[in-house]
């Protein structure tokens, strides 16, 4: 089995990042397999817009994760946004054509989900274009749940599905069950005595 690092990437402060992300971004988000599901005008990203993301992405809560195979070359990019008020929300994930079916892309979302609960983040958010059905079952694989749509976001025509994966609402149902099997216990227990 081939073994996969996932790294973070900070292009806008550091040069050897940039280089490395740049033509792997390029490249990734620019293949035909995936520029379908990351471009909503199905126009191919050009190399000045995308360095200018990069140069100023920290202000923007931006954050580049990359799964890389031993030799480091980037194989996987995620794009992700993390705001301490609209939350955090996978902005976007490619994988090199050469590389999918391989799991770097299950990898790398888990990895993105146990990031949002360590940095205290109550949930995660992705929004995929209706037509990524591998996208869409690996997210409900995940646990995330559809929560909205918007119609005909892409220039064709295609639907863009908003999903979110909630942590806090395990963790507050199981507290209220627990709370209510104690509560119900102790009601038995001073019904018992009184009889």
């Amino acid at each position: 089995m081939i073994q996969f690092e996932i790294l973070e990437f900070v292009p806008q402060t550091n040069e050897q990042d940039m280089n490395q992300l740049l033509p792997a971004f390029l490249e990734i988000w620019n293949d035909p397999e995936n520029l379908k599901y990351l471009s909503l005008t199905l126009r191919p990203f050009e190399e000045e817009t995308v360095r200018s993301w990069f140069s100023m992405h920290i202000s923007g809560g931006g954050r580049y994760f990359c799964a890389v195979d031993t030799g480091r070359n980037i194989v996987e990019i995620s794009a992700t946004r993390l705001d301490p008020i609209k939350g955090f929300e996978v902005i976007g994930v490619g994988v090199l054509p050469s590389r999918k079916r391989q799991g770097i892309g299950t990898m790398l979302m888990k990895h993105l989900v146990q990031l949002a609960k360590t940095s205290g983040f109550q949930s995660v958010e992705v929004n995929v274009l209706a037509d990524n059905v591998i996208m869409l079952r690996l997210l409900l694989g995940l646990g995330f749940i559809p929560i909205r749509m918007e119609h005909s976001k892409r220039t064709d025509g295609a639907d863009l599905v908003f999903l979110r994966k909630v942590f806090t609402r395990i963790i507050t149902l199981t507290v209220y069950l627990v709370e209510r099997n104690r509560r119900w216990k102790s009601d038995m227990h001073y019904r018992a005595a009184s009889m």
